[in-house]
């Protein structure tokens, strides 16, 4: 997935009235949008380590990052 395909999803995620939504890579990372306090979650499964976002930018950022560094770590 690439940084603009992940910018669209987080995008669509905020269009969502009053709602929670999880993403689940299993075993891998857990991405969470709150409509509330309107924030990405991001949750590594592995270590358990989780980070806040309020912007899609930083957040899009944030997860691009991980996703390649987990498949440069596959290999």
């Amino acid at each position: 997935m690439n940084i603009i395909e992940i910018k669209k999803m987080l995008n669509t995620l905020i269009e969502y009235e009053d709602s929670t939504i999880t993403y689940t890579i299993p075993g891998w990372i857990e991405l969470v949008y709150s409509k509330a306090f309107e924030t990405f979650q991001i949750t590594t499964v592995v270590d358990g380590k989780t980070f806040s976002y309020y912007d899609v930018d930083t957040a899009s950022d944030a997860l691009y990052m991980t996703l390649n560094s987990e498949k440069k770590e596959a290999l």
